[in-house]
């Protein structure tokens, strides 16, 4: 074989190497896109009536040490909550964005016949990890949702029970979307919040009402439809991601709240 035709191979065998690298790039990028990112769209569209609240009343939310409720304020701060658990069915996502796009879940609500007062937080939880992380509510990058309602508190309550720790800094929590037959398709009523040690996981998860702004902020409203959205920083992705609504007033008989949650893409 000659010179000539040598470095002719040579440069072939080499153009080939290189399309192939580019080609693999261009497509195994997108796979992985597509497999760690949730999928844009509605993942939860459900009513929950005051017969959904399970806990309370009681003046905390479940912490490695007690939270308040109510963003600003302290847990012996002396109002009195009900709280439910819903499962989103979804996770914002976020991280490397070579490998993932980025994303938060938009939660659209609509109240009616709300009395007093009516906040929402997030838990959320790894595959890889027992730690559950949460909205921070105080000091800085404090965030959280309140809405005020105009009506008259109601005569009772369905029957609610204390939210106690089922280990040390541990809770087990049922969930307010199993409805049997009609229900969504949700794999256990019960979910675990564990928290590792004080201090973990509590700026990892924001509420916000501009994804743009990651770490959200705290919102007060009288408006009793409107939406947020729960965003992600740090590692990820959650595997399960839980909406506290909480109110600090027994609700009226006409009491209902209509929760839609969906993923949608970030920049």
């Amino acid at each position: 074989m000659n010179l000539r035709l040598r470095i002719g191979l040579a440069f072939l065998v080499f153009g080939l190497f290189i399309f192939g690298m580019f080609t693999v790039e261009e497509i195994s990028l997108p796979f992985i896109s597509e497999k760690q990112t949730p999928v844009a769209g509605l993942l939860l569209d459900q009513v929950f009536t005051k017969a959904d609240f399970r806990y309370g009343p009681q003046s905390w939310r479940p912490y490695y040490d007690p939270l308040a409720i109510d963003p600003g304020q302290n847990a012996s701060a002396g109002d009195t909550w009900y709280m439910m658990y819903i499962d989103l069915n979804g996770t914002p996502a976020s991280g490397n964005p070579n490998v993932r796009r980025l994303g938060a879940l938009k939660v659209s609500y609509h109240f009616s016949a709300l009395a007093g007062r009516a906040a929402f937080h997030v838990y959320g939880s790894r595959p890889d990890s027992s730690q559950t992380r949460t909205n921070r509510q105080t000091g800085w990058n404090s965030c959280g949702y309140v809405v005020e309602g105009p009506d008259k508190p109601g005569q009772y309550m369905p029957a609610t029970t204390g939210l106690a720790p089922s280990a040390p800094h541990e809770y087990q929590v049922t969930i307010a979307n199993i409805r049997g037959e009609d229900s969504n398709d949700f794999s256990a009523a019960t979910r675990i919040l564990r928290f590792d040690r004080a201090g973990s996981g509590l700026d990892g998860l924001h509420i916000t009402r501009d994804p743009a702004v990651l770490k959200g902020e705290v919102t007060e409203t009288a408006a009793l439809q409107g939406s947020f959205f729960i965003t992600a920083t740090g590692e990820n992705p959650n595997s399960d991601l839980l909406l506290l609504v909480a109110v600090n007033r027994v609700q009226p008989d006409g009491f209902a709240l209509s929760v839609r949650s969906e993923f949608v893409e970030g920049p």
